[in-house]
């Protein structure tokens, strides 16, 4: 059986990156002959298997034909004949189009190697047009491989532009975005994911992001040297966005990543404004659901801090207020359950009196 590592395996090998996953190519087998080999099915669209021992995935080489709008329109041909560079001619960029065998030995047809060596994305050919989601694919890779200074071919960004102004982008899944969005947001440098996405055009499809993106963009740049920090970097790209919501159903966004956001963002205009009315702050905060789950509310102010909108005195004041309101107690005997609310709100109102130029 031929088969050969391909794809990102290949690519951050050669980069002396980590990796953990690898995905193979398999040429010259079918369907009938895979399952023959212990091989478990698992492709809905087209063939993908398990090893049977490594449980690693094995897909049979491919052609890709476009039948209709967006990423999810495609027919493919997965004969036994389809040829190793017919299948490396259907990805995306060069770097992601090397493969490697049994022994080691690369093949490389169209210049992947060359192109890791200038720190070069370009275009593998015309068909990368025909996915809208590698727009997404491609702002995700300048994120993952800033460190290494790569940068965009000026014919590979004229294909990007194009691209963007075609109304394709709008047939794309939701949470497809979303699942690119998610991988740029843990790397390091996950503000070169949204400056590509600006420089070509596409950031449009982020309701609300373009209109705070310049202030948004800086603080998101003091988050550069951290990884896995997805609700942060979320959080502080949509912050003071009137449209976050309207954004989060579109692409899927999971409950707890919006969560984070809107407690950040809550917290960020109680905080911008010079005189805090008490009711107000008090209904933020149950809005916060601060009473019963105060980490969120607690993160998000050493996040302010770290991106110095907050001074480190200011945020201990503010954790010492909020640890003094919450021990805020009422006697509730022979109380009914709104007189009870009401008792503890009165009272909590009066601790944020008392409190409230310390803050």
């Amino acid at each position: 059986m031929k088969y050969y590592l391909v794809g990102g395996a290949v690519r951050d090998k050669l980069l002396n990156l980590p990796f953990s996953e690898k995905d193979y190519v398999v040429v010259g087998e079918t369907n009938e002959s895979m399952l023959k080999k212990g091989f478990i099915s698992v492709g809905k669209k087209f063939p993908v298997y398990l090893h049977p021992k490594t449980k690693e995935e094995y897909a049979l080489a491919r052609k890709e034909i476009k039948t209709g709008k967006g990423h999810k329109n495609f027919s493919f041909n997965t004969k036994s004949n389809v040829s190793l560079n017919e299948d490396l001619k259907r990805r995306d960029i060069t770097i992601n189009a090397i493969a490697k065998d049994e022994s080691g030995k690369l093949y490389d047809p169209f210049g992947g190697i060359k192109d890791l060596k200038d720190r070069r994305i370009r275009v593998v050919s015309k068909a990368f047009s025909e996915d809208p989601l590698r727009l997404f694919r491609v702002a995700r890779f300048k994120s993952k491989l800033a460190d290494f200074n790569f940068s965009i071919s000026r014919d590979s960004l004229k294909v990007l532009k194009k691209m963007s102004l075609n109304n394709e982008i709008n047939f794309l899944s939701g949470e497809r975005i979303w699942d690119e969005t998610q991988k740029a947001l843990s790397y390091k440098n996950s503000s070169k994911y949204f400056a590509t996405l600006k420089k070509i055009g596409a950031l449009k499809y982020f309701d609300g992001i373009e209109k705070t993106y310049s202030k948004n963009l800086k603080f998101l740049k003091k988050m550069d040297n951290e990884t896995n920090m997805v609700l942060e970097k979320w959080a502080i790209i949509n912050l003071n966005s009137n449209h976050a919501e309207i954004l989060e159903r579109k692409i899927r966004v999971p409950n707890k990543i919006t969560n984070f956001r809107k407690t950040l963002n809550e917290l960020f205009q109680i905080i911008k404004k010079k005189n805090i009315n008490e009711k107000k702050l008090l209904t933020s905060l149950n809005k916060m659901n601060f009473f019963r789950n105060e980490s969120y509310l607690l993160d998000s102010l050493d996040l302010l801090q770290k991106l110095k909108i907050i001074s480190s005195k200011k945020n201990k004041n503010w954790k010492s207020f909020l640890k003094e309101l919450k021990k805020v107690k009422v006697k509730t005997s022979g109380l009914r359950a709104e007189e009870i609310k009401e008792k503890i709100f009165n009272k909590r109102l009066k601790a944020i009196q008392d409190k409230k130029n310390d803050l």
